[in-house]
């Protein structure tokens, strides 16, 4: 199973979604193996684009950095958000600085 095949986006009602919102994702995960589990036993649920910049600050901060590029790239060829493909390469710009 890859490990974003349980991410989830959706225009519609987030509470007709099976999964876990990801404001509740952000309050759980403390370490790189809680963010893992996550994502490898639910879906996540974002409901706008910056919960998605900030899911792929949270990739990138620990250590996903291949993983959030490949679902970025999925991402963006379903979605022409040229607000959403700015804000990734800016965090993808930031953190090649710091590694």
């Amino acid at each position: 199973m890859k490990l974003f095949e349980k991410l989830s986006i959706s225009p519609f009602n987030s509470d007709e979604i099976d999964g876990i919102k990801f404001t509740d994702v952000k309050n759980i995960v403390k370490s790189k193996e809680d963010l893992e589990n996550i994502l490898l036993s639910t879906k996540i649920i974002i409901e706008n684009k910056e919960q998605m910049l900030e899911l792929f600050q949270m990739l990138l901060d620990y250590g996903f950095k291949e993983s959030a590029i490949n679902y970025f790239e999925d991402i963006s060829s379903k979605m022409n958000d040229y607000e959403l493909i700015d804000g990734f390469n800016t965090l993808l710009k930031w953190n090649y600085k710091f590694y």
